[in-house]
């Protein structure tokens, strides 16, 4: 797939394995927010059905820890219920930012915790131009 994420608006800061979105929460129960944005870096390419969705599929799941809000006119707009799907536009274009915002809450605990397998997976129906 040719969708990506990317950290900042000019696309310059692609979310990989080796560049993970990050967040820190210094206060248990706290909740940091992000603004990201997904594109399409082939030309040849168009997506529809596009959706941007929490997962966790290492030990306890705690994708719920994740809110998704579609973008309203730079705020976000309405967050999702924890680990739901976030639906996108179709992206017909492409290397053009479409805004969305992501806000992580970690829950009450007793004890420092990292957690590293908490992943945004989008996917959607990939065409040829």
């Amino acid at each position: 797939m040719a969708l990506k994420i990317s950290k900042n608006v000019a696309l310059s800061d692609i979310v990989s394995d080796v560049n993970p979105i990050t967040t820190e929460h210094p206060i248990t129960g706290s909740a940091v927010v992000l603004q990201l944005w997904l594109f399409n870096d082939n030309a040849n390419k168009i997506y529809k059905s596009v959706t941007v969705k929490p997962t966790d599929a290492v030990n306890t799941n705690e994708s719920n820890w994740v809110q998704l809000a579609p973008d309203k006119t730079g705020v976000a707009g309405a967050y999702l219920t924890g680990g739901a799907a976030l639906t996108m536009t179709d992206i017909s274009d492409s290397n053009v930012a479409k805004p969305f915002w992501c806000k992580v809450t970690t829950p009450v605990v007793a004890d420092s915790i990292n957690k590293l397998d908490i992943k945004l997976t989008v996917s959607g129906k990939e065409y040829a131009v």
